[in-house]
């Protein structure tokens, strides 16, 4: 099923779990000595684990909780991209770091809906993997900061990623969360001066949406994780398409 768990733990700081899945038993390996050099040299803790099938993946993924997968694209049985939208679309797990390498470079339009957070192309560069878990450390550290708001007389806070867009109605805000909402008084202007600029897009004078919980969008109109459409400004429709295909580049800037 899977190698045996490697652990690399140092008593400060939140554990990683990460996971790679790869049929090639080569890349496997020097892929987790990569991850595992860099948890010693940053001084994170970190747990590793490996799986050469989608199939065995998704099993372990039904009943454990990881933070980081490095996911290969062509896989024996269920393949990366299945994988991929089985974890947002059935597990509905948005915090996973998810991270596809390939040989191949055309892959990018497919990946989209499955909002992955990197594309690496074999073969494998350290540099590359450095970089890209550095980003992964920066963002997890800004996502434990979350955007704070009182009402009746309380003080609030919610994590930014798990916001998926915040709403004007008259002097009130909702901040619009999977299977919530919570609501205050405010004024979106201001709210755009307090929340992270790359995460964060205003979409029409009403919505400012986070683009990572985009899943499609058109020119007039972006439709959300939960569904919801959302029309976009006409003063704004070309920044807004800029910005997300900009944000889309980023994700596979490796390629």
């Amino acid at each position: 099923m899977s190698n045996t768990e490697r652990v690399l733990y140092f008593p400060e700081g939140k554990i990683m779990k990460t996971i790679i899945c790869d049929d090639e038993k080569s890349t496997c390996s020097e892929l987790e000595e990569i991850i595992l050099k860099y948890a010693k040299e940053k001084s994170v803790s970190l747990v590793t684990e490996v799986f050469y099938s989608g199939d065995t993946l998704l099993d372990y993924l039904k009943r454990e909780k990881i933070n980081i997968l490095f996911l290969d694209i062509e896989l024996p049985g269920k393949d990366g991209v299945m994988v991929g939208k089985y974890i947002r679309e059935v597990l509905e797990e948005e915090n996973i770091f998810l991270i596809y390498i390939s040989s191949k470079e055309n892959y990018a339009l497919q990946l989209f809906q499955n909002r992955p957070f990197d594309f690496l192309v074999k073969p494998i560069e350290a540099a590359k993997i450095y970089h890209v878990l550095d980003n992964i450390y920066r963002i997890s550290g800004k996502n434990s900061v979350g955007f704070e708001f009182q009402t009746q007389n309380s003080t609030y806070r919610i994590s930014y990623k798990d916001i998926l867009y915040f709403q004007s109605t008259g002097r009130k805000i909702n901040i619009v969360m999977k299977k919530e909402i919570r609501t205050f008084y405010g004024k979106l202007n201001e709210i755009e001066k307090r929340i992270p600029e790359n995460v964060f897009l205003r979409i029409y004078k009403s919505y400012l949406v986070n683009k990572n919980y985009v899943k499609e969008f058109t020119y007039e109109w972006v439709k959300m994780l939960n569904g919801d459409v959302l029309n976009i400004s006409k003063i704004n429709r070309a920044d807004v398409r800029r910005k997300i295909l900009e944000s889309a580049a980023d994700e596979f800037k490796n390629i």
